[in-house]
């Protein structure tokens, strides 16, 4: 389960299919009260913990609007006097729908005939339409995972630039030496980023606040730096990547605990082009 107290108030609340649900309007004992968007009676809605995924400047969700919500909400009240026209306006619908498929089906019919009645020259040497095949090769990336967010976000054309997280990368508190555990993670995005070539990003590596911050700091250039290696051995050039520090600046856990401390040791991608 993700760690509740990474969730603040006003967080936009994002869907796994990446649709925007909301914001949080309140954090309770067992979800989030979420301020749903267009939602036609103005209450709030609630989700548990067990359907956030993930949370970085957003929370994100491992469920889709539907599978939350449901179809599209009706008003309450009125509803049972209206059931009767509502009946009869969907039986004149049907047969609006049916009429207009009929004039369809008899204008091919008609273009078919017109077709037989003339010889269509061929040519073979015509270029065969290109079959489109997705972007990153390989197996699918897992949905909600950070690599699924930043392959949805290099295919589309929101604002640069934008900051992503990665779900596994942490280091051993005063390393900067990778974990086996991390290698999933990275090899998933580097294949997004070499389908991608034109991409440039920064990565930026961060630790808790356990001792000095100069050492810190250059204790989160060289986890950024082992970042940029493992990348590379993976394909992505280096002068496509570069290593910056955040060092025990803006924590994102407290450092009272040791979870709050991995948490900290956190490593960050920002995607500065396209």
């Amino acid at each position: 389960m993700v760690d509740r107290s990474l969730i603040r108030p006003d967080m936009e609340v994002i869907a796994s299919d990446g649709e925007r649900l909301g914001r949080v309007d309140d954090i309770e004992a067992s979800g989030i009260k979420l301020t749903k968007d267009g939602s036609p009676d103005g209450k709030h809605h609630h989700v548990d913990f067990d359907d956030v995924a993930r949370v970085d400047e957003h929370v994100h969700l491992n469920r889709t609007r539907a599978s939350l919500f449901g179809t599209a909400a009706r008003a309450g009240t009125g509803a049972a006097a209206g059931s009767g026209s509502a009946l009869a306006g969907n039986k004149l619908l049907w047969l609006i729908l049916g009429g207009l498929a009929l004039l369809a089906l008899i204008a091919a019919l008609s273009q078919c005939d017109r077709d037989d009645a003339r010889t269509v020259s061929r040519d073979d040497t015509a270029p065969v339409a290109e079959v489109v095949t997705p972007r990153v090769a390989g197996a699918p990336l897992r949905e909600g995972s950070l690599a699924a967010d930043l392959d949805r976000f290099l295919s589309s054309e929101d604002g640069l630039p934008r900051t992503f997280t990665f779900d596994q990368v942490n280091f051993n508190s005063g390393t900067a030496t990778l974990r086996e555990a991390d290698r999933s993670d990275l090899d998933d995005i580097a294949r997004v980023l070499a389908a991608y070539p034109g991409s440039r990003a920064a990565i930026v590596g961060y630790t808790d606040a356990e001792g000095p911050a100069v050492t810190n700091r250059e204790l989160g250039s060289e986890r950024a730096r082992a970042v940029v290696a493992a990348l590379g051995e993976r394909g992505i050039v280096a002068d496509r990547l570069e290593a910056r520090s955040g060092g025990e600046a803006a924590p994102v856990a407290t450092n009272s605990s040791s979870g709050g401390r991995l948490e900290n040791r956190r490593t960050e991608l920002i995607i500065l082009k396209r």
